[in-house]
């Protein structure tokens, strides 16, 4: 799993009308090293350089109203 992947699902479910994705969230249980690298990934996309990367157990975030819950395994 990895920021394109997550990004291929959100189109996914907004492009899809059979879809409703008013409340919808998908939770993923990563193994250590993908959760982290994910982690990572979207810090560095969605941050800018004046805070240092803290990995999170929990990553929670919305995009075009579908909401992504990411656990480790």
């Amino acid at each position: 799993m990895n920021l394109e992947k997550v990004l291929e699902i959100v189109n996914e479910c907004v492009e899809n009308e059979n879809i409703p994705i008013e409340g919808l969230t998908l939770m993923y249980k990563l193994d250590r090293d993908t959760h982290k690298k994910l982690d990572e990934e979207l810090f560095y996309n969605t941050n800018n350089n004046l805070t240092n990367f803290v990995h999170n157990e929990l990553i929670e975030i919305n995009i075009a109203g579908v909401t992504f819950v990411f656990e480790i395994e």
